[in-house]
C-alpha cells in the first residue's frame, strides 16, 4: 500500500450527517450508511449509485483521538440538483489536491493506511490542509459500506 497525491475536482454530495464521540460513531456511522443505502432512490441525479463517500468535515480528522465530538457524513455524489431529501443535506467539496491511499480489506487495514499517509506527508514535506475535508471513497464492487 502506498500513498500518492491526486487532484480532485469539485464534488457535490448529498447525504446523512451523524455526530458523536468516537465510541458513539462506531454505532452511529453504520446506522447512517444503512439509512442512506435504503433511501438512495430519493436522491436525484446520483453520479454512480455504487460509489459512496464518507466525509469528515473541516479539521475533525486532525483532532486528538478521543477528544470531543466528531462529525461524519455518509454521502452519494450527485451531478446537480436543488432537491435535498428530508433529513439529508448537501455539501460542496472544493477542488484541491489530496493524499490518497487505497485500502483493500477490513478495518485492520485502516491503521496501515493512516500510517502510510503520515509517512507520505513526512517524506514529501507536505503539511495537511487543516481546512480540507477528510474523504473516504467506497466502491460497492470492492467494499460495501454495509459490511
Amino acid at each position: 500500500m502506498s500513498a500518492e497525491q491526486v487532484r480532485m475536482g469539485v464534488m457535490k454530495l448529498i447525504g446523512i450527517r451523524t455526530s458523536g464521540s468516537r465510541e458513539e460513531l462506531a454505532t452511529r456511522v453504520p446506522k447512517a450508511w444503512r439509512e442512506l443505502a435504503s433511501r438512495l432512490g430519493e436522491i436525484e441525479n446520483v453520479v454512480d449509485p455504487g460509489v459512496f463517500f464518507g466525509v469528515v468535515p473541516e479539521a475533525d480528522h486532525h483532532k486528538l483521538e478521543g477528544q470531543g465530538s466528531y462529525t461524519y457524513l455518509c454521502c452519494a455524489r450527485v451531478r446537480s440538483g436543488r432537491s435535498v431529501p428530508k433529513g439529508m443535506e448537501s455539501l460542496i467539496v472544493p477542488a484541491q489536491r489530496y493524499a490518497q491511499v487505497t485500502v483493500r480489506g477490513g478495518t485492520a487495514e485502516l491503521t496501515k493506511a493512516t500510517l502510510e499517509l503520515a509517512r507520505f506527508f513526512a517524506q514529501n514535506a507536505v503539511t495537511p490542509n487543516k481546512k480540507a475535508f477528510g474523504l473516504e471513497r467506497f466502491d460497492e464492487k470492492r467494499q460495501s459500506v454495509l459490511a
